[in-house]
């Protein structure tokens, strides 16, 4: 394992979310891995952090890095996001508007609400676990993850595990695709006799497959670039497989459309959905569009009899179905005060360990190298009882300091306090004796 200092966590986000940006800025700042591993070289090269991690979602994009020493790392975050996309994504990034900055403890107990799901559009959502858990391993993989934030996140998943399995957070039909189902049978009515047209074949497909098929509808197209993963998406949902090229001849057939690809553009244009409702004779068409980027033009929302609603559109109806998971808010959050409770104790151990061994070193060293110098004036069988004698009195005149330097890292501030006293009376460093480098 890496050395690095027991002091402050120096840990902090920076991040945008959809409480502080609308879709347009949170489409254009959404980062694929190979942007995620410019951005974590960066923040290691130009920016000093010693651990770096980047969460990115459809709804997030959060930078978490220890060890930095920056004035203002909303503004550091808000050029690296404009270095990485491009000057044609024209992203106008405002710290303290679009940004917002957590330190130390506050930005861990950020990571821990995120991932039990409390910062989620939708409370309770299961998918920011896996999101927060890819993040993590993509920052293993790109040699950005070290002792603390491994910990961390080890701890943080254990929690959000804890949420899902002890408490009702992610219990009920509540998700962005049920909640355009639901949608969908306000403005469509009776689903019984309506027919689906899935956009992508990842999980939100699947999801959305399963509401749909649960409010009546049966049947099923699934329209995907890769065709083999498409073929083996249709043949477990019960749908028929089409090519992406073949949108324009299968949409007028379609009464709801969800879409989530993953697609840098637009799947569905404007031009392409006027055309196929004069083909439906403008039969009402609803479409759902769950991508970031989103994949369905915005003009189509224009057309007539077009019903077209996106990820922020749902925060409308999804009320409807959350008084379960928000009466479970307190029991979620007694879970991560535990958990975040319990990595800030391990955290500060790492200070009171090598302290507590320093210090009995320097006291049991003063012992023998005062036996030493006196060796001469004892009888030979009389060593060890003078060793002996000397090491109880050690023992004893330590046991009272020790217990209290040990009980230091739960006296918060007064421990830290009684810690940094003994290493400045007594001449201990970060790095000082074999004694404090050998705990490390």
């Amino acid at each position: 394992m890496a050395e690095f200092a027991s002091g402050p966590l120096d840990l902090f986000c920076v991040g945008l979310s959809y409480h502080t940006s609308p879709i347009e800025v949170r489409d254009a700042v959404v980062l694929n891995d190979e942007e995620v591993a410019r951005a974590i070289e960066a923040l290691r090269g130009r920016a000093g952090a010693a651990e770096a991690m980047i969460l990115s979602t459809c709804n997030r994009t959060e930078f978490y890095a220890r060890g930095v020493r920056l004035p203002d790392p909303a503004a550091f975050v808000a050029e690296l996001l404009r270095e990485i996309k491009g000057e044609g994504a024209n992203l106008q990034l405002l710290p303290g508007k679009h940004l917002y900055t957590l330190r130390e403890e506050d930005s861990i107990r950020h990571l821990f609400r995120v991932a039990c799901g409390l910062e989620s559009m939708v409370l309770g959502e299961p998918q920011i676990l896996g999101q927060v858990k890819d993040a993590s391993e993509l920052a293993a993989r790109l040699g950005s993850a070290g002792p603390v934030t491994e910990r961390l996140l080890d701890i943080v998943l254990r929690s959000a595990k804890r949420a899902r399995t002890e408490t009702g957070i992610g219990r009920g039909p509540v998700s962005s695709a049920y909640a355009g189902v639901s949608l969908a049978a306000k403005v469509l009515g009776n689903l019984g006799d309506k027919r689906a047209l899935l956009i992508g074949a990842g999980e939100m497909s699947a999801l959305a497959w399963t509401h749909l098929k649960d409010a009546g509808v049966t049947q099923f197209m699934v329209a995907n670039r890769s065709r083999e993963r498409g073929e083996a998406f249709a043949e477990k949902y019960c749908s028929r497989h089409v090519s992406l090229e073949a949108l324009p001849v299968v949409l007028p057939g379609a009464d709801i459309v969800v879409s989530a690809t993953r697609a840098p553009d637009a799947v569905l244009t404007e031009s392409m959905v006027r055309a196929a409702m004069k083909i439906r004779r403008n039969r009402p068409l609803f479409c759902l569009d769950l991508a970031v980027p989103r994949d369905i033009e915005s003009q189509v929302a224009k057309l007539q009899n077009v019903f077209l609603h996106d990820l922020d559109a749902l925060g409308q109806i999804v009320s409807q179905s959350l008084a379960q998971r928000r009466a479970e808010i307190p029991r979620v959050e007694a879970i991560i005060e535990e958990e975040l409770a319990r990595f800030l104790k391990w955290h500060r151990s790492l200070a009171v360990k090598p302290t507590v061994t320093a210090f009995r070193h320097h006291f049991e060293k003063i012992a023998a190298e005062e036996l030493a110098r006196h060796r001469g004036r004892f009888r030979p069988e009389d060593v060890a009882v003078a060793e002996s004698l000397a090491h109880g009195i050690v023992q004893k005149l330590l046991h009272h300091p020790t217990t209290r330097l040990r009980n230091a890292e739960a006296d918060g501030l007064e421990g830290a306090a009684r810690l940094e006293a003994v290493r400045e009376l007594f001449g201990i460093d970060e790095g000082g004796s074999d004694a404090d480098r050998n705990t490390r």
